[in-house]
């Protein structure tokens, strides 16, 4: 036997399959952007991680320019080239941080901008007495000098990161 519907009845079945296909609807909709944002993220990681590097390695090859250039060797052969500027700053400190904005290729994301800045700080004379500080030839004290170097790196997609380290070069 068939029974009739209520009045209040009819209708509540559409209402139903309506309801439920709006919440699967909007579940779908966010799963999806939440995939979205962290696809958005992992990109923007993977950014940040590439100029952290590239402001290690700005900061490695100002190292090697203030080793190279206190032993005597040209200024040409660093990544800095012959800038008469930081030679001078490594060299006798002239109280003007020298800055030098070095391009940095990438394979996948594009190039880096590195803008460095070397700042001699202080010299001093250490004493001898430890072995990590032993005296040069001929008894004179080994001297140590400061230096400032800041890496400031700029990227594609805003890609940013700053270094900024405390180097001691010992004589």
């Amino acid at each position: 036997m068939i029974r009739a519907a209520r009045p209040s009845e009819r209708g509540i079945a559409l209402v139903l399959a309506l309801l439920m296909s709006l919440m699967i609807m909007a579940l779908a909709a966010s799963v999806l952007y939440v995939v979205a944002q962290s696809t958005r993220l992992s990109g923007a990681t993977k950014r940040f991680a590439t100029a952290a590097e590239a402001a290690d390695g700005a900061v490695q090859a100002a190292k090697d320019a203030i080793n190279q250039i206190n032993w005597g060797q040209s200024a040409t052969t660093t990544a800095f080239g012959s800038d008469g500027c930081l030679t001078a700053e490594i060299i006798t400190g002239t109280g003007v941080p020298c800055s030098k904005t070095l391009t940095l290729p990438t394979a996948t994301i594009g190039a880096f901008a590195a803008t460095v800045t070397v700042e001699r700080l202080y010299a001093s004379d250490i004493p001898g007495g430890r072995l990590e500080f032993a005296r040069a030839a001929g008894g004179a004290p080994t001297k140590a000098i400061f230096y400032r170097i800041t890496t400031i790196v700029t990227g594609p997609d805003n890609a940013s990161a700053e270094n900024a380290i405390l180097y001691r070069f010992t004589a």
